[in-house]
């Protein structure tokens, strides 16, 4: 194999395709990547059994052939590189690698391919297309509420449900859920079930944030696999295994208690309380901050022993009995800032009862948290 391309190019697929390799993979293979010529283009990929990432870029092919190369060692060269010389990368039977720029020579030793895992094709026959700003607004807005405990690996994922030309995605560690949905996809008759794991939705949010050209993403979704294609780049995931739990019946039919709050400013007197109660050491230990309401006014409070106390008041339409009930911040915290609106509808019935929060014009997005005790 004998190929040329630029410095900017080179980099700009290592950086696509970085995020898949580990240097803690038991296999030595998978801390490589598979460097190939298709065509008149080199397509980079990699994977880690579980998240597969390839791209194609740009380059003068001389000779075809394919390689899997070390990634991080190979990275490093190519960053240290002059941009004004164009870069040679050879390759024999022997699975010796030149990489020739300007006066600068090294020599790296790679792996064959035939000992590179197979990367499966993306399921073309059960695919939509969505937008793609939309798509990557539906994962942020549901990632955070996912578990991260890996006794309940169900929760570990984003479930995807698509049926009737929606996609809906919903979230939930168990003490917060969040659902959206959409019905701005493309293609109708496609039905599909999957739970994708976190690691996944990571790697898509960290693509769809990057420079792109394309506006809508085509998504494909098997029993065991599901797909990402933008531009020459794709993404394919397994599955989180099992049945995601009836997160319908979470959510609160008929609160008793209603209000309108502005999302910017109770968002600033959440951040204050939390001061006081926030964990510095565990992010999993937090003790609760209270919300107060009474005609017209709520009052967020926080309280913990040994280091203080503090309160702070917002005016508010509130015209029902007085009411209290306490949460852990970081889940009201991690709402607020999900909500793209200025105004947010909160919904509860008691101290006890989860509490509904949704964007004041959006109504198909919605989180609940569940209180905690005093």
């Amino acid at each position: 194999m004998k190929v040329v391309c630029g410095k900017e190019e080179l980099i700009k697929g290592i950086q696509i395709i970085s995020p898949a390799p580990s240097s803690k993979n038991t296999l030595p293979v998978l801390s490589n990547f598979l460097f190939e010529t298709k065509g008149n283009k080199i397509k980079l990929s990699s994977t880690d059994l579980e998240v597969a990432i390839s791209c194609y870029v740009k380059g003068e092919i001389i000779k075809e052939g394919e390689i899997t190369i070390p990634a991080k060692r190979f990275a490093d060269i190519v960053k240290e590189l002059s941009s004004d010389n164009e870069i040679e990368i050879r390759a024999d039977e022997a699975n010796h690698i030149d990489i020739i720029s300007g006066r600068s020579k090294f020599n790296l030793m790679g792996i064959s391919k035939t000992e590179y895992p197979v990367i499966p094709e993306s399921p073309k026959e059960s695919s939509f297309t969505v937008k793609k700003e939309i798509f990557a607004s539906m994962l942020k807005k549901t990632i955070f509420a996912a578990s991260r405990d890996s006794q309940r690996y169900v929760l570990n994922g984003v479930y995807f449900i698509v049926k009737d030309s929606q996609l809906k995605m919903v979230a939930t560690d168990g003490r917060r859920l969040a659902y959206i949905k959409t019905i701005d996809i493309i293609q109708s008759g496609i039905e599909g079930k999957a739970i994708v794991p976190t690691k996944a939705i990571g790697n898509m949010l960290r693509l769809l944030s990057s420079d792109l050209k394309s506006e809508n993403i085509q998504v494909g979704i098997t029993n065991n696999r599901i797909s990402v294609e933008i531009d020459d780049i794709t993404l394919l995931s397994t599955l989180v295994e099992g049945l995601f739990p009836n997160y319908e019946q979470v959510i609160p039919k008929k609160p008793k208690l209603k209000v309108k709050l502005d999302v910017k400013n109770t968002l600033a007197a959440v951040r204050q309380m939390a001061l006081l109660v926030d964990n510095p050491i565990s992010s999993d230990v937090s003790s609760s901050i209270k919300f107060h309401f009474s005609p017209n006014l709520l009052r967020i409070s926080a309280s913990a022993a040994g280091i203080g106390s503090g309160e702070t008041e917002l005016e508010i339409e509130y015209k029902n009995e007085a009411a209290e009930i306490n949460f852990d911040p970081k889940f009201i915290k991690e709402v607020l800032q999900n909500i793209d609106e200025d105004f947010l509808i909160f919904e509860f019935t008691d101290s006890l009862n989860p509490a509904l929060m949704s964007p004041a014009k959006h109504k198909d997005y919605l989180c609940v948290v569940m209180p905690m005790r005093a």
